[in-house]
């Protein structure tokens, strides 16, 4: 799981990526969060703090998504495919360096 700006939560379950937001009820004035969008695909999801970009890797592709800092709607930016077999992929904040390995 991973949290966003402290507003939108990103968590990995059973076959799919799921985005919850941090609604607050008009009525009851309590907090709760809404799912607001699933993708449907397994793999290791890599998010840095502060960061606007998110990466998803599964064991044929490697999948980039923006996050919108306003709505938080993910955006597919980039795709490449995972010749490596790499279980995770981790990029640096500023993105000039990154980290690939593979457990076991």
């Amino acid at each position: 799981m991973y949290l966003i700006n402290g507003k939108a939560l990103v968590s990995q379950c059973s076959g799919q990526i799921q985005f919850f937001k941090l609604i607050l009820d008009e009525f009851t004035q309590e907090r709760h969060w809404s799912n607001y969008q699933t993708i449907n695909m397994q793999g290791s999801i890599y998010y840095i703090k502060g960061n606007k970009r998110m990466q998803v890797t599964t064991t044929e592709k490697i999948y980039f998504y923006l996050i919108d800092p306003k709505c938080f709607e993910p955006t597919l930016e980039n795709v490449m495919y995972n010749f490596m077999g790499c279980s995770e992929m981790m990029f640096g904040s500023k993105a000039s360096y990154c980290i690939t390995y593979k457990t076991n």
